[in-house]
């Protein structure tokens, strides 16, 4: 990789402070697969082809290090699934790491360390909700790719694998922290294949595609369906899997059924008792009735639910709201809803009221607060001016009001971090 690139990112990772906070923004798509561009790798391997890159020592110290881990698992009442041990395809059952006397189960770091010394390789799985920095890294990936988001840590340290040869049901991409590790990477043998299928391995004689160490530093990107395996060189190793799943076709479907519900005729029976007339004019009449609920619910309004339905991390703004201190909201305020939910605007199908709707809490309001309400999101800060700008005063005072009520639910961040 050329050096401007290692520079960027570098820079974009960014160095620990002492509270172990990044000082720069976390590493976006395009400083990970440069030198493509984001186009070039769009078009040429998201969803269809294996990529490797080189890397650099200590390329991705800064998301995590040993002593952290130590931290999380010493700390953090950790046990499966959420913590795993695997040797050779198969999972070291729990009561063999787990201290499971009484009702407080914790992990026993002897046992623990014992299996790692005999060849386990220790998996925390969604270590982004753990680990700040992997969180904004996962949420920068699902933005810049418009999908679903988590981080996987996987460390081992001899010469066992943990898990056998496998396809995963999402694209991944894997950094790798510190140590080596070797892949192998071998073809799909069915093209996107959906999770719970069963799908032949690859044949004898089948030449894999990568079959390297990786060096710390270095990146892969492996497509959904395409099998691999990940083997420890006899030293510590230490590696991040982001795990991005995009929706598909199928998920569009299942979100139409949801749709069809409201309609008698997709609830009615099929009337095959009736004979062959009245079941071609049934299913003339679901044809075309299947036709008019794809075109009022096109797969754009899917997407939008889509990107509107994750729910952001959680952020603690303690004292302030335990201490019993209300927003105050002036001009310059800043706000940031506390959830990646859209505030959507909406119309209460029983009152006939105009409102806001949050997960299943509607909140009234005129339409034309609600229609301001829809600008605000979760990626930045917003000010209320800004926000305001256009209202009439009988608005900015009902928006105002509104924005506190949204404040005390939890919905609504106000002045974060000032």
């Amino acid at each position: 990789m050329a050096d401007q690139d290692q520079g960027q990112m570098t820079r974009e990772v960014g160095a620990l402070s002492p509270s172990g906070d990044v000082d720069a923004a976390p590493p976006s798509l395009a400083a990970l697969v440069a030198p493509l561009s984001v186009g070039e790798f769009l078009e040429g391997y998201w969803n269809r082809a294996f990529r490797a890159w080189p890397g650099q020592a200590g390329r991705f110290a800064a998301l995590i290090g040993w002593d952290e881990i130590n931290h999380i698992l010493a700390t953090q009442r950790l046990e499966p699934p959420r913590l795993q041990l695997v040797k050779t395809g198969k999972n070291v059952p729990a009561e063999k790491f787990v201290d499971m006397v009484g009702p407080n189960r914790r992990l026993d770091a002897g046992a623990v360390t014992a299996q790692l010394a005999q060849g386990a390789t220790l998996v925390l799985s969604f270590v982004d909700e753990m680990v700040a920095r992997i969180g904004a890294l996962a949420d920068r990936m699902a933005d810049d790719l418009g999908v679903r988001c988590n981080v996987n840590l996987y460390a081992g340290w001899r010469a066992d694998h943990g898990f056998d040869l496998h396809w995963d049901h999402h694209d991944v991409i894997i950094l790798q922290v510190a140590g080596r590790k070797h892949w192998r990477v071998q073809r799909p043998t069915r093209d996107h294949p959906a999770r719970g299928e069963t799908v032949p391995p690859p044949a004898e004689g089948d030449d894999p595609v990568h079959d390297a160490i990786l060096e710390e530093g270095a990146i892969l990107y492996i497509p959904r369906g395409w099998w691999h395996v990940a083997t420890p060189v006899d030293e510590p190793s230490l590696h991040l899997t982001i795990a991005l799943s995009p929706p598909t076709g199928q998920d569009y479907l299942r979100w139409l059924v949801g749709k069809a519900t409201g309609s008698p005729l997709f609830r009615a029976d099929w009337p095959a008792a009736r004979g062959a007339e009245a079941t071609a004019a049934y299913w003339r009449d679901l044809g075309e009735a299947m036709q008019a609920l794809h075109a009022a619910h096109p797969p754009e309004a899917f997407l939008a639910e889509q990107r509107a339905a994750p729910v952001a991390r959680p952020v603690f703004t303690l004292p302030q709201f335990a201490a019993g201190k209300m927003a105050r909201i002036g001009g310059d305020s800043r706000l940031r809803p506390a959830s990646r939910r859209a505030f959507a605007a909406v119309r209460d199908a029983v009152s006939g009221d105009h409102g806001i709707e949050i997960g299943k809490h509607f909140f009234p309001c005129s339409v034309a607060v609600g229609a301001v309400l829809g600008r605000l999101s979760s990626d930045g800060d917003v000010a209320f001016d800004a926000l305001a700008a256009g209202l009439d005063d009988a608005a900015r005072r009902e928006l105002e009001q509104l924005l506190i009520r949204l404040n005390a639910a939890g919905y609504l961040f106000v002045d974060l971090g000032a």
